[in-house]
């Protein structure tokens, strides 16, 4: 009998060999290479715009679509990664003109970060603003915020009955301030792990909360926040994605203060509860409290494939546009 006469060929097709793919980047990618979607810059519109805040310093507004697409829902992110990947330097063996690589630091978050590059390829408009350093992005007042929106949902590409806002946890007082006057669709936001509207961190307590009642918390914090909390809550009318994680050490905390208020305001809200945290910050400056301009992020591959895969199929359902999702290109032809 000829040798491999009983084998068969094995022919792999292209969706075969994505799967294989996606399955090798769960396995592969550490912390220093974020699960993300392959995407191809020719596929998507990376535009920007430099925005004059009220404070008269300029931050640049910038949105990626996909190329194809005539109405598509939108997705603000305030997200203190897109500062560190704009502002992160340039690797190249070529000289560019400074046009060629100002594109190519705008598109870098849209097509390398894990929220960019899936939300992107996932047929949605990705929005966001990048200031020279954080500070300048602090200075923004919420009618300078309101601008920037509006900008973005008077987009022709935009649906504006499809617009959200998706916050990570350092942002957290900011955007849900935000959310609070202004009408998204829906408001994400990874749960954060600190006390919010508030200049102490309250550490201590966040330590003991599993053993302390939810009366207790607020009376050795500070009682006066939660009646603000009451108040900005109550005025969010969007519906809430909440991704939250077990092993934060304010998940105690946060089910006693954040919930408890969420519930008792009657705020519609859902959850994305993790095994672990999805993202992880190592450059803090801790002695001014305010977070560097480049903090080094790291992912948990598995649970930022959850918080992806939940996040959109709740985008998906609170929108009025359904998104076309990018087309793979076939590896083999």
């Amino acid at each position: 009998m000829p040798p491999f006469e009983d084998l068969e060929p094995s022919i792999l097709t292209p969706d075969m060999i994505y799967a294989k793919e996606r399955a090798m980047l769960r396995r592969l990618t550490s912390g220093e290479y974020p699960f993300r979607r392959g995407i191809f810059e020719d596929d998507i519109i990376v535009k920007s715009k430099s925005i004059r805040l009220q404070s008269g310093k300029r931050v640049n507004l910038i949105w990626g679509s996909p190329k194809k697409a005539k109405l598509a829902p939108a997705v603000f992110v305030i997200d203190v990664e897109s500062a560190s990947m704009m502002t992160a330097p340039t690797r190249s063996f070529f000289r560019r003109s400074k046009r060629k690589e100002q594109r190519d630091r705008e598109t870098r978050y849209l097509v390398n970060s894990p929220f960019g590059s899936n939300l992107l390829g996932q047929g949605f408009v990705v929005a966001y603003a990048i200031g020279k350093d954080l500070e300048t992005l602090r200075s923004a007042r919420v009618s300078d915020w309101v601008n920037m929106f509006d900008q973005i949902r008077a987009l022709k590409v935009v649906d504006e009955n499809s617009y959200f806002l998706l916050s990570t946890k350092e942002y957290a007082n900011l955007s849900t301030y935000l959310a609070g006057n202004y009408s998204f669709s829906g408001f994400i936001l990874e749960e954060p792990c600190y006390m919010l509207f508030s200049r102490k961190t309250h550490s201590d307590i966040i330590e003991q909360s599993d053993r302390l009642t939810t009366e207790q918390i607020w009376n050795r914090t500070d009682p006066t926040r939660r009646a603000m909390y009451q108040k900005i809550f109550g005025n969010i009318y969007s519906p809430i994605m909440l991704i939250r994680a077990e092993d934060s050490p304010a998940y105690d905390f946060s089910e006693k203060t954040l919930i408890d208020t969420l519930k008792s305001s009657n705020t519609y809200f859902e959850t994305i509860t993790l095994k672990r945290s999805a993202r992880n910050l190592r450059s803090l400056n801790t002695s001014q409290g305010v977070m560097d301009i480049e903090p080094r992020i790291s992912y948990n591959p598995r649970s930022i494939s959850i918080w992806l895969e939940g996040m959109i199929t709740y985008l998906k359902m609170n929108s009025d546009t359904v998104p076309v999702e990018l087309k793979k290109r076939a590896l083999i032809r």
